[in-house]
C-alpha cells in the first residue's frame, strides 16, 4: 500500500482478488480526494434529529387515536419506529465528534429529549471509540465485533432475537442495579464493567469511570431513574394507559430488531481475533450505495456506508453521499473500496449466513458466543 501501512498477516480468509486490491489501495489517496467535506455543519445536525424527535412523539401519540390495528393506525406506528430509529442512530455521531466543542449543546439537547427518555444515555457509547481502534477493532475488546462468518449459525439467530429482551434492560440496569450500587460497592463494579456499554458481545468489559466522569455517569443514571419512575407513577395512577407501554415495548423491539439486521449487515465478520490494518478493517465492512432513500432507513444516518465510515471515521454523516461519489469517480474501477459495495441487505445476510455454515462445516468455529453470558 502506498501509505506505508502493510496488511497484517492474520487468518482472514481473504479472497485472491481481494487481496491484491487491499496492497494497492492508498489510504492517503482517497483522503485528498474527499478534502474539504470533514467539518461537521451543525445546523444540520440540530434541525435533522430536532425534526426527526417531534415526528417520532407526535407518530407515536397519534397511533391511538387512530386505532391501534387499523391501517392508519399500523402506518403511523411504522413512523414513529423509523422516526426514532433516526433518533438514536444520532449517537454514534455524537460518539465520533464528542471532542468537538460545538457538538457540547447538541450533546446535552440529545440527552435530554432522546438519550434519558429511551434510556440509552450518552455515556453507554463510550466504547465506541474502540470499534474504529487499529489495534482493538475486532478483537475481544471491540464490544461491537463478533467473528460471526466463523461462528456457529445459531450466534446470527441469536442476535436476532435479543430485541425481544432489550426492553427489560433499561429498567434492570437504572431502576435496580443503579440503586442497588449506591450501598453495594461489587455491584457497582459490575455496573460498569458488565452492563453499561451498548454492545453485541456479552463477554466484552467495559471500563470503570474516570473521576472526572463518574460524577457525569452518575448524573446520567439518576435521571434515567427518575424518568422511570415518573412513567411508573403515571401508569400505576393511570394517567398513562397499560395500551401505551404495551406501544412502547412494541416499538422497542421493531427498533431493535432492524438495528440488529443492520448490524448482521454492516460488516463481513471475518476477523479471527487479532489486530487489522485500515485497509483490512474496511474490507471486513460493508457499503450499501443502492436504493438510497430505503437504506436511509434501515441504516440511518450514513450507517449504510459503512466501509466509507470505516475508512474515513472523521467525516460527518451529510458528507457521505458527496464522499462516496467523489471516490467512486476517484477511484480505479477495480480499487478496493469499490469491492466493499453488496446489492442490499438481503445478500449481506445471506453472505453472512452462508460463510457461518461453511465454518460451521469446515469445523473451524470460534468457540466464543454471544449468548454465552446472561449478564444483559
Amino acid at each position: 500500500m502506498t501509505t506505508g501501512e502493510q496488511t497484517q498477516k492474520t487468518a482472514i480468509p481473504w479472497e485472491p482478488q481481494l487481496v491484491t486490491a487491499m496492497e494497492r489501495f492508498s489510504v492517503k489517496e482517497a483522503h485528498d480526494l474527499l478534502r474539504g467535506l470533514f467539518r461537521p455543519r451543525m445546523a444540520v445536525y440540530w434541525t435533522d434529529f430536532t425534526f426527526s424527535v417531534l415526528l417520532a412523539g407526535v407518530a407515536f401519540w397519534a397511533v391511538e387515536p387512530l386505532g391501534g390495528f387499523t391501517a392508519p393506525g399500523v402506518a403511523t406506528f411504522l413512523v414513529s419506529v423509523l422516526a426514532t430509529y433516526r433518533c438514536f442512530a444520532f449517537i454514534h455521531e455524537i460518539a465520533h465528534f464528542r471532542a468537538k466543542k460545538s457538538f457540547g449543546p447538541f450533546r446535552i439537547w440529545w440527552n435530554a429529549v432522546f438519550g434519558i427518555p429511551m434510556m440509552v444515555p450518552v455515556f453507554m457509547y463510550e466504547c465506541h471509540g474502540e470499534h474504529h481502534n487499529r489495534k482493538l477493532y475486532g478483537t475481544a475488546q471491540d464490544a461491537e465485533y463478533l467473528p460471526l462468518a466463523r461462528m456457529a449459525p445459531s450466534n446470527i439467530v441469536g442476535l436476532l432475537i435479543t430485541p425481544l429482551f432489550l426492553p427489560f434492560f433499561g429498567p434492570y440496569r437504572f431502576a435496580v442495579l443503579t440503586p442497588l450500587s449506591w450501598f453495594v460497592p461489587r455491584v457497582r463494579e459490575y455496573l460498569y464493567s458488565n452492563v453499561s456499554a451498548l454492545k453485541i458481545d456479552f463477554e466484552y468489559r467495559g471500563r470503570q469511570p474516570t473521576a472526572e466522569e463518574k460524577w457525569l455517569w452518575r448524573g446520567q443514571e439518576l435521571l434515567c431513574l427518575a424518568w422511570i419512575t415518573a412513567a411508573a407513577g403515571l401508569l400505576t395512577v393511570g394517567v398513562v394507559p397499560l395500551e401505551r407501554l404495551a406501544q412502547w415495548y412494541a416499538l422497542f423491539v421493531t427498533i431493535a430488531f432492524i438495528n440488529s439486521l443492520r448490524l448482521l449487515a454492516a460488516h463481513r465478520y471475518l476477523g479471527d481475533e487479532d489486530e487489522m490494518s485500515i485497509v483490512e478493517q474496511m474490507m471486513d465492512t460493508v457499503n450499501h450505495p443502492r436504493a438510497r432513500l430505503l437504506g436511509e432507513l434501515w441504516a440511518p444516518v450514513g450507517l449504510r456506508l459503512h466501509a466509507l465510515h470505516h475508512l474515513m471515521p472523521g467525516l460527518p454523516y451529510h458528507s457521505f453521499p458527496q464522499a462516496h461519489a467523489r471516490l467512486v469517480a476517484g477511484l480505479p474501477a477495480d480499487s478496493a473500496y469499490r469491492l466493499t459495495e453488496s446489492p442490499g441487505l438481503a445478500f449481506s445476510l445471506r453472505r453472512l449466513w452462508r460463510e457461518a455454515r461453511a465454518h460451521k462445516k469446515a469445523g473451524t468455529l470460534l468457540e466464543r458466543s454471544p449468548l454465552k453470558e446472561a449478564s444483559v
